[in-house]
């Protein structure tokens, strides 16, 4: 199959600036080829259809306490003066800016920010983050896309880790973050995959990977340890597979869990989430 647009399919874009029809087009004239081939799509989306540069607004607006962070490495700083120009690090308002990672995909970078310095906000408060993709230049990097506010994960404005990943065909990422609640511990991990020119959460509710109830339980014969580890299957980058370690009641086991790619939704599709996570993260 040819992948030379015709007229129909390449007007949207050139007379409209409708990427989402572009991207259709991308996607429909790539479908025969592998999709390890296309894992890059928004990437090669985005540096291809030249989407406008957008940053956060004033001088001011970076958290002053990312300074000293930011300048130790060398990527972080690289990605945010792509963004944010010459902007200075003295902000203390409750909205300012704090970068927190980068993530290095095949063709671009992924710089993610979060409004407010992680830890000031309240027991239950998530932390906003927004993602700007970067394409490389000349050595440099260039704001080709803005995703503002896209999730608001976490306690205290608080994320954990932050990775990136291969979903089923696209760049995707993975947001780990937790809490501890009247002695009751969790951390949960929720997906995002850059799909179609949009960045979209693929779990409704977050994937418990760690519970713990040994801050509300004396009776240590009644404490709960759950751990895990996910993984996307190297055959099969549809499949979210978690190994979960169960320790209660005096025993341990171990259980798999398999979520797939259903859509754009990752879909229990093989045994249960251990019911100990449930007790152990304060759910009953």
């Amino acid at each position: 199959m040819s992948i030379n647009p015709r007229p129909l399919q390449i007007i949207p874009y050139l007379l409209y600036r409708d990427v989402p029809a572009a991207l259709g087009f991308l996607a429909r004239a790539f479908r025969p080829v592998n999709r390890g081939g296309i894992r890059n799509l928004f990437v090669l989306a985005a540096v291809t259809l030249g989407a406008p540069s957008a940053v956060a607004g004033g001088s001011d607006a970076l958290c002053a306490a990312a300074k000293k962070p930011v300048e130790a490495e060398p990527r972080l700083a690289a990605a945010v003066a792509a963004v944010f120009g010459k902007a200075a690090f003295k902000a203390t308002s409750e909205d300012c800016i704090y970068p927190l990672k980068v993530l290095h995909y095949a063709t671009a970078d992924v710089l993610i920010v979060q409004a407010g310095e992680p830890g000031l906000a309240c027991h239950g408060c998530g932390a906003p983050l927004s993602a700007y993709v970067l394409r490389r230049v000349d050595g440099g990097l260039k704001t080709v896309r803005a995703y503002r506010k896209f999730a608001a994960p976490g306690t205290f404005g608080t994320v954990g880790d932050i990775s990136p990943v291969e979903i089923g065909g696209d760049d995707g990422m993975a947001i780990e973050s937790g809490g501890m609640f009247q002695g009751y511990g969790f951390t949960a991990v929720d997906f995002y995959a850059f799909h179609a020119g949009q960045l979209l959460n693929l779990n409704t509710t977050p994937i418990f990977i760690a519970a713990e109830n040994s801050g509300a339980e004396m009776d240590s014969s009644k404490a709960i340890e759950v751990t895990a580890k996910w993984f996307f299957d190297p055959a099969d980058k549809t499949a979210l597979v978690v190994d979960y370690k169960i320790k209660a009641h005096g025993a341990s086991r171990v259980e798999r869990v398999v979520w797939r790619l259903q859509g754009t939704s990752l879909v229990l599709s093989r045994g249960r989430v251990p019911p100990e996570v449930s007790e152990a993260s304060g759910g009953g």
